[in-house]
């Protein structure tokens, strides 16, 4: 099984003199597979380079689309506030399980949590964030007994005051980034073209 070029799409550069092209490739199966677009004019690839936004149906049956934009070379990435940079993600389920609670629910989701794990005779019980926890535990920890499932999250709950990155630090900064980058995409549109591909 191979993939083959199917056809080429296209759209005219900036300056008029060339063109901006995409290759569309297929293979047996009758599936299809985009290539880079490239800017194939050699002056207005010194001027532009391309950015891609990637879009995604309300259901993963409705697959997904790209908006092609020629974004001036120089112009600044984005330099606001990054969660990433401000609380790195540090925690991972399968060696620091603890942790890992405490960087993604908030301290009273933890404690409805643990209500409702000492009000339950079984975890096949659990219900909500519990069950989703249970399920990382069953995962993580190989087993889904209450007794082990409580130890970790009071151990959570324990640690929690004191963590710097904790759910709710993280939520706080992850929305000033959205709208920060909200903002700069805005304002960076003004000058980007869409590009229109056809065959």
């Amino acid at each position: 099984m191979s993939w083959e070029e199917m056809y080429t799409l296209s759209a005219a550069c900036p300056c008029g003199k060339s063109r901006i092209t995409q290759k569309v490739y297929g293979d047996d199966w009758n599936r299809y597979e985009d290539g880079p677009v490239v800017i194939e004019c050699v002056d207005c690839a010194k001027k532009f380079k391309i950015e891609t936004i990637t879009h995604y149906g309300r259901l993963s049956s409705d697959g997904y689309w790209n908006t092609y934009y020629l974004t001036p070379i120089d112009y600044p990435d984005y330099s606001g506030i990054k969660e990433t940079e401000i609380y790195p993600p540090k925690a991972n389920p399968y060696n620091d399980m603890t942790n890992w609670l405490i960087e993604n629910y908030t301290m009273e989701e933890l404690s409805s949590v643990l209500s409702q794990l000492n009000n339950t005779t079984s975890s096949a019980k659990l219900t909500g964030i519990a069950a989703s926890i249970r399920e990382m535990h069953r995962k993580a920890k190989k087993t889904v007994r209450l007794r082990m499932i409580i130890q970790t999250v009071e151990s959570a709950l324990k640690c929690y005051p004191d963590y710097v990155g904790n759910k709710r630090q993280r939520d706080v900064v992850r929305k000033r980034e959205e709208k920060e980058r909200e903002e700069y995409t805005l304002e960076k549109r003004k000058f980007q073209k869409v590009i229109t591909l056809e065959r």
